[in-house]
């Protein structure tokens, strides 16, 4: 009897388990499936599971989103474990960055774009989806439109061979996705000889569908290559068109619109549509599933929490104020003028009492002789003569310098060099108080004559603050100072974290004996008093080489950072007040000057009231457009070849020292070998050599080193080389190709001790991914020790030393998921530096400091350059899209579509003219003039194409400031360039081609040729731009003739400045 009630009673408790179970449950569900989203926890080195994905965060309550990214430690080199150790502090995920869906088997890709092609993006057919699903927000319900292969992100690349030679993939048209079709015989599996990059993968290309082009069939490479999914790891990829919101928690719905390879729907890895460890957070999706979308129809959800964006700004900015968790740093770094540099020298200027001040006419006095030594002016030519003209609006120039709080350290507490990702921001700035060091940044002030500007009424004049590019510096005053002195304008510049000008002994000592001879050598000595150090022991300070780079927490905060010294420079202008005054007294009176009065005449000479704008290039263009978003104090921006998007710009840009510091550092140590034979101090590639010359490739900073190892014989075409790791295990391998080049990598620490070894034939066992050697491989050779004397940095390591890694890398492939793993957590990791991010903040949504009550809100003239791969174009788009300047979804009447797809149809997104989308009549590959403001009067005339009607994005229209607000894109080069010529360089082009032309002995009158100046224009229309505030946008071809009404006259030179 016992027994049976007992049994009955466990029985009875198991029904009513059942039947009130605890045991979590999912929102439905899910449907069995052969193909599911694969969610693989124990796959290594990092867990397969959709990202961003909040499974992959755990629980804190000390985070503003009650969560941190949980990624593991264990990595193979210190720099990997200090990046997710650093991941660990983040609060969320990024707002901008992809969302990457891995999958269990291939999948019908034209399930995929079936419902992803709408040039306006309809979202009744999508077959993935995201959805803001945080009730808190004020967007609940969003459904936001995906980028899937539109066109949006391109990824190919104009110079696909700048990635470091000896590539079995440097013929790939991006970096990130593999083309190469390896499997010959067609049997569907990796036979020998078919591994061409040794990585034990069957590579296909990853193309669309039906698509076959031919290796020189650069367009319809273009064209085949998915971006959107990964066919090695059957990983779907989208992204958002604009950025999400900051502490904001989204839903990825994956439909089951969605079909594998044998037309079924896919599925869920679960009993459910979602983790069971999600459900609560998805339950309000529920309320707003997309019209036409029923739970059935769902193969699959998960969620996701953005991290601390807007709050860590408004936090700083209100502390520099006085408000706030941080605001110990308006105590700590007062915005006051410091101190001055001297400018001229003593006892070289009759009756000089001002040594700070360098009056124009002392300037022009020296300038035609420094322009062509130093500057690369050319006199005699156009753009040289309106220079010197300009100089004639400058009143004066000052150089000084301000303290700023800097939020990373450079030294730990003994006093040694931090590693660059740990010279970074604390996390939870709008939470806890930051330390601050003290910098000094230096200004430099161009005054515009008081003729020209409203310095005549007694007035501050308004201010262009000047950003500068990367690697570049403060100069840029000497250059552009005059020509916006033209426009009453005075311009002032920064240099930004790290920046300064890269010189050795050798030049400066040049600069200071031919500026000395005219009394300027202190000039050049305040010139070269900056932020640059010398990062690398060669003796010649390294400017900006530490800005972009792989670190890339310290990229994002050098970039905030910079943000923050310019905040602090408009506190020092609005400072300005004519009433303070300095601890400064710079005409010797003995009487301390009023702030902001460097001539000393008792009148504020700039900021105050005035008004305060910003333009710049490249890097500066970025900086105006990241300032334009966070920054209340300035009135109008123009940003030139401007940026956002960050991560997409490392994967795509030429730039000089972006490829190394972004790519190669990734990619790095790497060993490239070459059959050939010794020629002088070298060697000439070949592959019947007889001897095999084997390399390192590494960053040096934000360059390359290539350095000789090992010269061996007896190595033939088909050898396999392995490089191991001796420390972590690591290893790296590649096959003598029949070219007789071999490249490998492997992830290292730097000075890890390294051996790599020569196999005969191919030695790796055939599908093996970890390039583990056949048991009878055997071994031709072995280099284990240095056996050429090598030198790098500092660093000195003798004929026979052991052989190390010089320096540190994570030893990825080109073309292999890995790589883009990386560039997509990198985005995650930059968004709060982002420029694209911001710019909402800019025109449309006013970001609000509760400290100041202050709210943003400035016009902006966003130039990006036709062709631009520098910054690429579709960067500046991001940023676009995100201000509100670029329609995404209705159609423009004049083209039946958005201007968005108008600009992904002309191919401006793409910006790559080698695929000769347009060619001009010598065949050479050209862009499309989308905006024609020449009216085919350019250099160009008719061989090129010219959208009609153009475009000239908001160019007539009014923004929500009640200002102008535009999105032009220059045409400066028809092949594409990185900007545009400067003013007058249109007329020395043409004019140089008449004189070609001319018959010889024939006065043809070249000086009197005319052309549509793009330089002039552009930079003209940028001064009225700013002149006026960002009210006044003209197409007045008066632009590019330099000659409109409303230009002042030269003022004439002055005499005895300093006796006045």
């Amino acid at each position: 009897m016992t027994t049976r009630i007992a049994a009955l009673g466990l029985a009875l408790a198991g029904l009513l388990t059942a039947c009130i179970s605890n045991e979590p449950e999912g929102l439905a569900p899910a449907p069995a499936a052969e193909t599911t989203v694969k969610m693989d926890f124990r796959h290594r080195p990092l867990p397969e599971i959709p990202l961003p994905n909040d499974i992959a965060t755990r629980y804190d309550a000390t985070s503003a989103t009650g969560r941190r990214i949980n990624a593991s430690m264990v990595a193979p080199t210190a720099m990997e474990v200090r990046v997710r150790s650093l991941l660990d502090t983040l609060d969320g995920w990024g707002v901008f960055q992809p969302i990457t869906i891995p999958f269990t088997g291939p999948l019908d890709i034209d399930s995929i774009v079936a419902g992803h092609r709408d040039a306006d993006y309809a979202t009744d057919d999508d077959v993935v989806y995201l959805i803001n699903i945080d009730k808190k927000s004020k967007e609940f319900g969003r459904i936001h439109h995906l980028d899937v292969g539109n066109g949006n992100y391109p990824v190919v690349l104009e110079e696909r061979d700048k990635y470091w030679k000896n590539d079995p993939r440097g013929w790939l048209i991006s970096i990130l996705f593999e083309e190469a079709d390896e499997d010959v015989n067609g049997n569907g599996k990796l036979d020998p000889g078919e591994d061409t990059d040794a990585d034990g993968v069957l590579d296909v290309p990853n193309y669309l569908p039906g698509h076959h082009p031919e290796r020189d069939d650069l367009a319809g490479r273009a064209d085949a290559l998915m971006t959107f999914y990964e066919r090695e790891t059957n990983t779907l990829i989208v992204k958002p068109l604009v950025p999400l919101r900051e502490r904001t928690t989204y839903a990825v719905v994956v439909t089951r619109r969605i079909k594998d390879e044998a037309g079924n729907p896919v599925g869920s890895p679960f009993a459910w549509i979602n983790h069971a460890s999600q459900t609560e957070d998805l339950k309000p999706l529920l309320e707003v599933l997309p019209d036409g979308l029923a739970v059935s129809d769902i193969a699959f959800a998960f969620s996701f929490t953005t991290q601390t964006i807007e709050a860590g700004w408004q936090a700083v900015r209100d502390g520099l104020y006085g408000h706030g968790v941080q605001r110990h740093l308006a105590e700590e770094f007062p915005p006051v003028v410091r101190g001055m540099l001297p400018l001229r020298d003593e006892g070289r200027f009759e009756g000089m009492t001002n040594p700070y001040v360098l009056w124009s006419e002392d300037w022009m006095r020296a300038f035609n002789i420094v322009a062509p030594q130093l500057l690369g002016g050319r006199p005699g030519t156009e753009a040289f003569r309106q220079q010197v003209e300009n100089n004639s609006y400058v009143d004066y120039q000052v150089i000084g310098w301000f303290d700023s709080p800097q939020l990373f350290p450079r030294e730990d507490e003994n006093g040694e060099w931090l590693p660059f990702d740990a010279q970074s921001w604390p996390q939870d700035l709008d939470r806890k108080p930051a330390p601050a060091r003290s910098e000094r940044v230096y200004f430099y002030l161009s005054v515009p004559r008081k003729e020209v500007s409203v310095r005549g009424m007694g007035l501050p004049a308004p201010v262009v603050i000047m950003g500068h590019g990367y690697t570049g510096n403060r100069f840029d005053v000497a250059t552009f100072g005059p020509f916006f002195a033209k426009f009453g304008l005075a311009t002032i510049a920064i240099d930004n974290v790290s920046h300064g000008i890269s010189v050795d002994a050798e030049l400066r000592n040049l600069a200071s004996g031919v500026l000395g001879a005219y009394g300027l050598k202190s000039y050049v000595d305040a010139v070269f008093t900056d932020r640059a150090y010398d990062q690398n022991g060669d003796g010649t300070t390294d400017s900006g080489a530490d800005f972009w780079t792989a670190y890339l927490f310290h990229t994002r905060d050098v970039v905030r950072q910079s943000a923050l010294d310019y905040m602090q420079l408009v506190k020092v202008l609005r400072g300005f007040d004519g009433q303070t005054r300095w601890d400064l007294d710079l005409d010797g009176d003995g009487q301390p000057e009023l702030a902001g009065d460097f001539d000393g005449d008792g009148v504020v000479d700039v900021g105050g009231d005035a008004t305060i704008n910003m333009t710049g290039g490249s890097l500066g263009g970025m900086m105006a457009t990241l300032m334009a978003g966070v920054e209340p104090e300035l009135t109008a921006v123009a940003p030139i070849v401007p940026g956002g998007g960050l991560g997409d710009g490392g994967i795509r840009s030429r730039q000089g020292g972006v490829p190394e510091a972004f790519i190669l550092r990734p990619m790095a140590p790497l060993y490239v070998g070459t059959l050939g034979r010794a020629e002088g101090d070298g060697f000439v590639a070949d592959p019947a050599g007889d001897q095999f010359f084997l390399e390192t490739i590494v960053p040096d900073l934000n360059d390359k080193a290539t350095r000789l190892l090992a010269t061996v014989d007896g190595v033939q075409i088909g050898d396999t080389v392995v490089v191991y790791n001796e420390v972590t295990g690591e290893r790296g391998c590649g096959y003598i190709s029949p070219e007789g080049t071999v490249r490998a990598s492997v992830a290292s620490n730097r000075e890890d001790p390294t051996r790599i070894v020569i196999y005969a034939g191919e030695a790796l066992i055939l599908g093996d991914t970890e390039c583990t050697p056949k048991p009878d491989a055997v071994a031709r050779y072995t280099v284990d020790t240095f056996e050429h004397a090598v030198e790098f940095q500092t660093r000195l390591y003798e004929q026979g030393a052991p052989l190390v890694a010089l320096e540190e890398g994570l030893g990825l492939r080109r073309g292999n998921p890995e790589l883009r793993r990386f560039a997509s957590l990198g985005q995650a990791i930059l968004d709060p530096a982002d420029m694209a991010v911001m710019a909402p903040h800019i025109l449309e949504e006013p970001l609000y400091y509760p400290g100041t009550g202050q709210r943003t809100g400035t016009h902006m003239f966003l130039l990006p350059a036709i062709g631009d791969m520098s910054v690429p174009v579709n960067m500046s788009m991001s940023i676009g899209r995100a201000a509100g300047l670029i329609e995404f979804l209705e159609p423009d009447h004049r083209y039946g579509k958005p201007v968005n797809q108008v600009l992904i149809d002309t191919f401006t997104a793409e910006a790559v003219n080698t695929l000769k989308r347009f060619v001009n009549p010598d065949g050479v590959g050209v862009h499309m003039d989308i905006d024609n403001f020449s009216g085919g009067q350019d250099i160009y005339g008719d061989t090129v194409p010219r959208l009609d009607p153009p475009l000239r994005t908001g160019f007539y229209g009014t923004d929500p400031l009640g200002g102008r607000s535009a999105y032009i894109v220059a045409y400066g080069e028809n092949t594409g360039a990185h900007g545009f010529p400067r003013p007058g360089e249109g007329y020395d082009q043409v004019r140089g081609r008449c004189q070609a032309a001319c018959p010889e002995g024939e006065d043809c009158h070249c000086e009197d040729a005319r052309v549509f100046d793009i330089g002039n224009f552009f930079f003209n229309l940028i001064g009225t731009y700013l002149q006026s505030a960002g009210t006044v946008l003209s197409d007045d071809r008066c632009l590019a003739r330099g000659d409109c009404a409303a230009f002042p006259e030269v003022p004439p030179l002055r005499t005895g400045l300093d006796a006045q």
